[in-house]
Order: structure tokens, then sequence, then C-alpha cells
């Protein structure tokens, strides 16, 4: 596996500082899955699939909109 540096807003950042060992893993392969299929798909239909795809993936690994929402506005 290959690291890379991606720059977010500070509030994001942050949030993800806090997150758990476990849940910076989940949350990593989730993002390089959305690279992945962002890279390999160009048209916006496979682009809407691809984010309702992550979505489903996310709410199998236990993401809740709450938990979400709680995630963007640890900070706010």
């Amino acid at each position: 596996m290959e690291k890379i540096v991606l720059e977010v807003d500070d509030a994001t950042g942050k949030a993800y500082q806090k997150f758990t060992a476990k849940t910076k893993e989940e949350f990593n392969r989730l993002v390089s899955i959305f690279l992945k299929k962002a890279i390999n798909d160009a048209g916006s239909a496979d682009y809407q699939k691809m984010l309702d795809d992550m979505g489903n993936t996310a709410a199998a690994n236990g993401l809740t909109p709450s938990i979400l929402n709680e995630l963007l506005h640890a900070h706010d």
C-alpha cells in the first residue's frame, strides 16, 4: 500500500485525528475506494453509482447519518 497526503480543512483534519485506529483504517479504505473509482470512472452515472456504493458500504460498516453528522461537525 502506498501513502499519499491529502489536504483537508482544519475541522476535518482534527476530527480525523480523533478517530480510533480501527476507524482510521476503515475511513482510509473508503477513501481509497472512492479515489480508485473516481480515477477509473469518468462518467457522471458511474460517479453517482460509486457514491451510492460508498454510502452503502459505509452504512454496512456502521456509519449512520447521526455519526457522520457528528464527525463532520465535531469542531463547529
